[in-house]
């Protein structure tokens, strides 16, 4: 049986008597080769500019070529584990005839496996983790003569098919190195915050020393004993002259503490940058959600888990830092009011979200938290509902310079009609601020928010078709229509800012409603594409109304919000929106590149008032849309954004002529 018999089958009665009789069955029990599998390998979420966002993983494991891995690191994995690597075919008769010597003896146990042995069984204990077979994994590893005879018979196959080199390789990207690391690559990022290419002679000996025991020698946590270990490898490296005396003696007197620079971060979404969590929170809900990936969710986890897949996504790393920048300025991180702020950004032509930010950490742990406000907060959003009192408007034939308020602004039942006829609704009394009673025309009434000015324009068009344009495009209550109700019209209903700025993407789209993506791509760990997304728009409104309300949003803007400007003069459309108690406040606004929607207000209560209260050390008596979300977040982080892009028009659709209004436009007030 060559090496075999000479090695290991020697003829000596007791136990290993047995060993040589039951060798020539299960040999022939085997098969002849060895399907070497690719391991488990931690997955990468990326911004759009390449950059790492998160990192999943069961084990953390990097794969990497020959050609990346240090050469000194390949000779001290060899010194300490398999010094006759490149002499043996796999199996290392010599080795094997000392441990079996020195078990005899008083000495303890000794370990016979080549490197080939090792990357044999880490390889079928790998197929069985990857297959979710716990059998497998326990037959790969047990103590048993079969298990031994059966890994001898595979690594003399193997030698057969691979070089040197690729078992190597193999052997360095599947070993274990500390206790959810695995491969030399995220070992040297784990430990020295470094490629695995870089490594020195010094850090490959204590990289080269864990594989024995990865928890018992892990330096992080037992540095006394992970520098008892490298200096062993270390005058296993002298003594085959992998490297002088001066460096051996320089190595031993080396601390561990000196040598170490770690980069240890939690796997997931929680080890992201707090900035980018909760995008990458919504990049990960829409792959989980994804059939491509898997028939069932537990398929997808695991594939994110173990395949290393690439999932190339649409935040553009400028805005996302922009967007933190302006919600923290504004709102600190655990600021003192107890506030929070969410901002996220679309590009209306495409649905690619460009940013998805919010004021808090991201976490479990008191003071953190794992809401997403921006994709799945439910806040009531107050005044910017009324876009689809403009739509409908607009679709019925009306003009922004039409006379619309009243000073009777109480509606009885029947003042609202759907289909032609009249509905019943209780009867309801609108209220306003001072200085928004009589008569105006739409800019006006939408400049400065005027609830009765709305009110009476939705009892002059078909009031159900308002509710039935805002669940078309997204906005619904608990899955249905908005109920018809007069409150409604002012934004009782609720939603998030992801939805919302969809809403207007659709306005700055032209009609055309594209469902927000975050995803650009999934590719396998061979770059081979296994998703590549697109654009998924359909048309929610008419080019004409979506563009005429586009340009009325403009007008508005333009004039009466006063605290609200973007640099350069450039034109945005936008409205804002304030509910009741100033609980939620709102601006959500565009160009024809970029929709934002921001929203503050108490993300786990968003009842809650908000008056007479210090924010970001400073006093404000109570708060609103435009005054305080538009000037302060909004208007900032669209400057910044767009600072150096092409100035853009956003509608020069025909609203109606201003010169055909029947009242003057009072001054503008800051009441939004």
């Amino acid at each position: 049986m060559g090496v075999v018999g000479a090695g290991m089958l020697v003829p000596i009665a007791g136990p290993t008597a047995l060993v040589a009789k039951s060798a020539p069955s299960v040999f022939n029990e085997l098969p002849g080769d060895l399907q070497t599998v690719a391991p488990a390998e931690e997955s990468q979420i990326l911004d759009s500019s390449g950059a790492v966002i998160a990192h999943f993983y069961d084990k953390q494991r990097i794969v990497v070529p020959s050609a990346n891995i240090s050469d000194v690191m390949k000779k001290a994995i060899i010194a300490i584990e398999d010094k006759r690597f490149y002499e043996h075919n796999g199996v290392d008769a010599t080795g094997i005839a000392r441990a079996f010597v020195t078990n005899l003896g008083d000495s303890g146990r000794q370990g016979a496996s080549t490197i080939t042995q090792q990357y044999v069984r880490n390889s079928l204990a790998e197929r069985g983790y990857l297959e979710g077979d716990a059998d497998q994994v326990s037959a790969a590893t047990e103590q048993t003569t079969e298990r031994k005879l059966r890994e001898i018979k595979y690594a003399l196959a193997l030698e057969k098919t691979q070089s040197k080199d690729e078992i190597l390789t193999g052997y360095l990207n599947i070993a274990p190195f500390g206790p959810i690391t695995y491969g030399v690559e995220a070992a040297s990022q784990r430990y020295f915050s470094k490629s695995a290419s870089e490594l020195n002679y010094l850090e490959s000996a204590l990289l080269a020393g864990l594989v024995q025991s990865p928890v018992q020698y892990d330096p992080l946590v037992h540095p006394d004993a992970a520098k008892e270990r490298r200096n062993t490898v270390l005058a296993a490296m002298l003594e085959q002259n992998v490297i002088t005396q001066e460096e051996y003696d320089k190595g031993i007197d080396t601390t561990i503490d000196s040598m170490l620079h770690p980069t240890v971060s939690s796997e997931g979404c929680s080890g992201a940058e707090s900035s980018k969590a909760y995008f990458c929170d919504y990049v990960l809900a829409q792959f989980l959600e994804d059939p491509t990936f898997g028939e069932t969710r537990t398929e997808r986890e695991r594939m994110l888990k173990t395949q290393g897949i690439t999932i190339r996504t649409t935040m553009d790393p400028t805005m996302q830092n922009a967007a933190f920048s302006s919600l923290t300025h504004t709102i600190p991180v655990g600021d003192a009011s107890g506030l929070n702020d969410a901002l996220v950004s679309l590009d209306p032509r495409s649905g690619r979200v460009l940013a998805m930010a919010q004021n808090t950490t991201y976490g479990i742990e008191s003071g953190e938290t794992m809401s997403n406000y921006s994709a799945d907060g439910n806040f009531q959003v107050g005044s910017t509902f009324k876009v689809f009192t403009l739509l409908e408007w607009f679709k019925e034939g009306h003009s922004a310079y039409e006379t619309v308020g009243s000073n009777n602004t109480f509606y009885g039942n029947g003042s609202f009609k759907c289909g032609g006829r009249a509905i019943y609704t209780d009867g309801y009394q609108v209220n306003d601020l001072a200085g928004k009673t009589g008569t105006m025309n739409v800019v006006r009434a939408t400049g400065q928010s005027v609830n009765q000015a709305f009110v009476n324009m939705a009892s002059r068009v078909d009031f159900c078709a308002i509710f039935d344009t805002a669940y078309n495009m997204g906005i619904t209550e608990d899955g249905e229509v908005p109920s018809p109700f007069p409150a409604n019209i002012l934004g009782s209903v609720s939603s998030s800012p992801l939805q919302m700025a969809s809403v207007f993407g659709a306005i700055a789209n032209s009609g055309q409603q594209c469902t927000p993506q975050s995803i650009e791509s999934v590719t396998d760990r061979d770059e081979n594409v296994l998703k590549e997304f697109s654009a998924d728009c359909k048309e929610v409104i008419s080019a004409d109304v979506a563009n005429k309300t586009a340009a009325l949003l403009t007008a508005s803007a333009g004039q009466y919000y006063t605290s609200t400007r973007l640099g350069d003069g450039r034109p945005f459309a936008a409205k804002s929106g304030t509910t009741d108690g100033h609980a939620n406040t709102w601006l959500t606004g565009f160009t024809p590149s970029v929709v934002t929607s921001a929203w503050v207000g108490h993300g786990a209560n968003s009842s809650q008032e908000v008056g007479s209260v210090t924010i970001n050390g400073k006093y404000y008596g109570e708060i609103y849309g435009e005054t305080f979300v538009g000037q302060n977040i909004w208007a900032p982080y669209m400057t910044q954004i767009l600072a150096g892009t092409p100035v853009e028009n956003v509608s020069s659709a025909n609203i109606g002529s201003s010169t055909s209004r029947s009242n003057p436009t009072p001054a503008p007030t800051s009441s939004n």
